[in-house]
C-alpha cells in the first residue's frame, strides 16, 4: 500500500494502490505507520508523500461510503478516523511535502492539506467534489481549505466541485511550487531540502484574519445555496462547517465536520448517488462479454455529417480514433469539420483544452470524397435521418465497401434494428450505437444487440465506447431501446395532461420542483415537436398499449409550430431568447381539442401532475425489464439519469419506485389506469416483484 524509501536524508512515502491509489483503510493505515517510521529514524531529515508520477490519488475508497457506514454514528467514527490520520501526518515533526500530479480529489486533497509543503506539475488540477455525491468533507477538508487559501476561494471550490488549475493553486496559496513532470520528485526534493519550517494549515490565519472577508464570503455562499435543493444538505453542512471552525477553532470546525457528515448520510441523496455511482461502473461488466478480447478500432467512419454524426464524428477524435466524414452533400462534412474546429477552439478558450490538443484532434479527422475513402474503416457509424428507408440505403452502401470483418453501427434512437438489418447480406456485424444530442459531451451511449449481433463485436462496442470516456448501456433491440422507450411516454402525457385542463407552466414547474432541470413541455419546444409526433408514430405501432400523442402536438406541427427552432410551440420566443412566452395559438389550439373532447381547463394538482408523468414512466420500465431489454435494473436508472435528465439524488426511475414502495406505486398506477387509461397498468412481473 506504501513504498517506503529513503535517499540521503529524504524518506519517500509513495502511495501504491492501483490503478487509482484510492486511500483505503488499509492504505491509511500504512501512511500513519509510513509517518511515524520516518519520524522515528534520525537519519531521516523530511519525508515526500507521492503517488505515481502521472497520477497522485483518486481520494478516499467510495467504496468506504457503502459497505462501512450504515448509521450516523458510523459516519462519525469514519470521519473521526480519517482526519486522526491526517492530523498525525500534519503533527509530523519532520517536513512533510505532498508530491502531486493529477487531478487530486476530496480526500487525496485533504491528505494533501495536511502535508507541510505542496508541489505539483503544471497539468495538475484540484477539486473537492463531494457535493455531487451529496456529502461534505469529512477529513478535515472544510478546516484546511479555507485557512490556505481563504473562504472565498475555499466556499467556491466546494460549493461547485469545480476543478481549480495548478496555476490558479499557485496564485490562492493552495500549492506551494510548480515543476514540469519530468521534474516532480526534485522539487518536492528540494523543498524538503530548503530548511524551511513546516507550515501546518491547521495554524494558519493570515488568509481569514479579515472577519469582514470572511461574512462577505459567508454571505455570497448563503445566496448560491439559497438556490439549491432542498434534498441536497450538503452545501449546507460545508458552510456551516467553515463558519464553525474560523469563528471558533479549528477542532470545534472538525467536530463539526463530523456531526454535519453524519446528517448528510442520514439523508436519502448520497445513497442515491452512491447507488448511480457503483451502477455506472459495472453498466460494461457484462460476463459473457469480458471473457472475449475486444477488437481496437483505430479509424472510423461516419456518414451523415448532420449534428449528431458532427458531435460522433469529434467524440471518436477525440478517443483517438482516426476519421473519416462523409456525406452525400458535398459541403456537409466540409461545414461539419468547421463546427468541430469552432466546437474545440471554445474549450481552448475556456482552458478545457490546449492547441496542440486541438491541432491533434484536427488531424484525426478527414473529410470522405467518396464511398470507397471510408473501405479501410475499422467501423463506419451511420448517422443519417431518423427514417427506414434512407438509413437501409446508407447501410447498403456502406456493407458494399467496407472491409468484410468492420464493424457497421446505425446512431438510430427509436427504429427497430433487426428490420434495419433485413437488407445487409451480412447483418452479424450490425449494431446499434445510439448516441444523444450533442454526442460529443453527453456522456451515454445505448449499445444495441439485434437478433443477430455476434458477441465478439458487442465487446469490441461497449470497449470503444468505454474508450471514449462515455457511459455505455447494453440494450436488447426493441424499438426506442431504453431512454426513449420510457421517455416519449412522459412527454406525450405531458401534453394529455394539457388536454386534461392543466396549465403549461404548472406542469412544467411541476417537474423542476420533483428534480429535472427543464419541465416537459419546454423541453420538447427545444428538441422540436416535430421530433417527438414523427417518433411516436414508431412508438404507437411498436407498442398497443401506448396513447397516440395528443392533437395539440400534431396540431401545433401541423401549423409550422415546432418549438425554439420557429420562435413557436407551447410556448412563444424571441429571437436570440429562449425565455417561454405566453403564445396565443398554443392556447386557443388547447381550447379546441379540450372543447371537443368535452373538456376544461381547470386546476391540477402537482400530485396529480408528478403521479401521472414520472409513474408513467415507471410503467414502462418495469416493461422493458419484463421484456429482458435491459441488462439489470440500474442499467435503467444509469440511461434515464445520464440520458433524460432524471434527477440524480432520486436515483434513478427504479429507484425512485423502490424507494417509494413498490405496493403503493402498484396502487397509484392502478387508480391512474382506471381514471386515465390503461397506459398505466402496472404489467405482471411488477406485481409479482412488488
Amino acid at each position: 500500500m506504501i513504498e517506503y524509501s529513503t535517499c540521503d536524508p529524504i524518506c519517500t512515502l509513495r502511495l501504491n494502490n492501483p490503478p487509482q491509489n484510492v486511500i483505503s483503510l488499509d492504505l491509511l493505515e500504512a501512511l500513519v505507520q509510513g509517518i511515524g517510521r520516518a519520524n522515528a529514524d534520525p537519519d531521516v531529515h523530511a519525508i515526500i508523500v507521492t503517488g505515481r508520477a502521472d497520477h497522485f490519488s483518486a481520494g478516499v475508497d467510495v467504496n468506504i461510503l457503502h459497505n462501512e457506514i450504515r448509521s450516523s454514528a458510523d459516519a462519525v467514527h469514519m470521519s473521526r478516523v480519517f482526519q486522526d490520520a491526517f492530523g498525525k501526518v500534519e503533527s509530523s515533526s519532520k517536513p512533510v511535502v505532498a508530491a502531486l500530479a493529477g487531478h487530486i480529489m476530496g480526500g487525496a486533497l485533504e491528505l494533501a492539506m495536511a502535508c507541510h509543503f505542496r508541489v505539483c506539475t503544471h497539468g495538475t488540477k484540484f477539486s473537492m467534489p463531494e457535493l455531487q455525491l451529496a456529502i461534505n468533507p469529512g477529513a478535515g477538508g472544510t478546516q484546511r481549505l479555507p485557512r490556505l487559501i481563504g473562504a472565498e476561494a475555499a466556499l467556491h471550490m466546494l460549493l461547485t466541485a469545480k476543478p481549480v488549475s495548478a496555476k490558479q493553486s499557485l496564485e490562492w496559496g493552495l500549492v506551494d511550487a510548480l515543476c514540469a513532470p519530468d521534474e516532480l520528485l526534485n522539487a518536492a526534493m528540494g523543498l524538503a531540502k530548503s530548511g524551511a519550517c513546516p507550515v501546518r494549515s491547521s495554524e494558519r490565519v493570515d488568509k481569514v484574519s479579515n472577519s469582514a472577508d470572511s461574512a462577505a464570503a459567508f454571505a455570497a455562499a448563503e445566496k448560491t445555496i439559497a438556490s439549491g435543493r432542498d434534498e441536497i444538505i450538503a452545501a449546507k453542512i460545508m458552510l456551516n462547517a467553515v463558519r464553525v471552525g474560523l469563528e471558533d477553532s479549528f477542532a470545534a470546525g472538525l467536530e463539526q465536520e463530523q456531526i454535519g457528515f453524519a446528517q448528510c448520510i442520514e439523508t436519502p441523496a448520497p445513497h442515491n448517488k452512491l447507488h448511480l455511482f457503483f451502477a455506472t461502473r459495472k453498466t460494461h461488466k457484462i460476463p459473457e462479454l469480458q471473457v472475449l478480447t475486444p477488437k481496437q478500432i483505430q479509424t472510423a467512419a461516419v456518414v451523415g455529417m448532420g449534428s449528431m454524426g458532427t458531435g460522433i464524428a469529434q467524440a471518436l477524435a477525440a478517443a483517438g480514433v482516426s476519421v473519416h466524414m462523409l456525406d452525400t452533400e458535398a459541403q456537409a462534412a466540409e461545414l461539419a469539420m468547421g463546427r468541430i474546429h469552432q466546437s474545440l477552439a471554445r474549450q481552448v478558450k475556456r482552458g478545457r483544452r490546449t492547441e496542440q490538443q486541438l491541432e491533434d484532434l484536427v488531424g484525426r479527422l478527414c473529410v470522405a470524397r467518396t464511398w470507397s475513402d471510408i473501405a479501410p474503416a475499422d467501423l463506419i457509424v451511420e448517422a443519417v435521418f431518423e427514417q427506414m428507408g434512407p438509413k437501409r440505403s446508407v447501410l447498403t452502401e456502406i456493407e458494399a465497401v467496407c472491409r468484410r470483418d468492420a464493424i457497421i453501427a446505425s446512431n438510430t434512437s427509436t427504429l427497430d434494428l433487426d428490420q434495419l438489418a433485413e437488407t445487409l447480406t451480412d447483418p452479424q456485424r450490425l449494431i446499434g450505437l445510439h448516441f444523444f444530442n450533442p454526442a460529443q459531451a453527453m456522456p451515454l451511449v445505448e449499445v444495441v444487440q439485434a437478433a443477430r449481433s455476434v458477441p465478439d463485436v458487442m465487446a469490441t462496442a461497449l470497449h470503444l465506447v468505454k474508450a471514449m470516456r462515455k457511459i455505455p448501456v447494453l440494450v436488447k433491440n426493441s424499438t426506442g431501446f431504453i431512454v426513449n422507450r420510457l421517455f416519449i411516454p412522459y412527454l406525450k402525457e405531458a401534453f394529455q395532461l394539457l388536454e386534461d385542463g392543466a396549465e403549461a407552466r404548472a406542469i412544467d414547474a411541476a417537474m423542476r420542483r420533483f428534480g429535472f432541470a427543464m419541465g416537459p413541455l419546454a423541453l420538447i419546444d427545444m428538441a422540436g415537436l416535430d421530433i417527438l409526433v414523427f417518433t411516436d408514430v414508431q412508438m404507437c405501432r411498436a407498442f398497443s398499449h401506448h396513447l397516440p400523442v395528443s392533437r395539440i402536438a400534431t396540431g401545433l406541427v401541423e401549423q409550422g409550430c415546432l418549438g425554439q427552432k420557429t420562435g413557436a410551440g407551447v410556448y412563444s420566443y424571441e429571437k436570440g431568447d429562449y425565455t417561454p412566452r405566453h403564445h396565443r395559438l398554443a392556447q386557443d389550439l388547447i381550447a379546441q381539442v379540450q372543447g371537443a373532447a368535452g373538456k376544461l381547463a381547470r386546476a391540477v394538482d402537482v400530485d396529480e401532475i408528478t403521479d401521472r408523468l414520472v409513474l408513467r414512466m415507471v410503467s414502462e420500465a418495469f416493461r422493458v425489464l419484463e421484456e429482458g431489454i435491459a441488462q439489470r435494473e440500474s442499467d435503467i436508472d444509469v440511461a434515464m439519469v445520464l440520458g433524460t435528465g432524471f434527477p440524480d439524488f432520486r436515483g434513478g426511475v427504479l429507484k425512485y419506485a423502490y424507494d417509494t414502495g413498490l405496493d403503493k406505486i402498484i396502487y397509484r398506477l392502478d387508480a391512474l389506469a382506471d381514471s386515465c387509461g390503461e397506459r398505466f397498468r402496472p404489467c405482471k412481473s411488477m406485481r409479482t416483484k412488488g
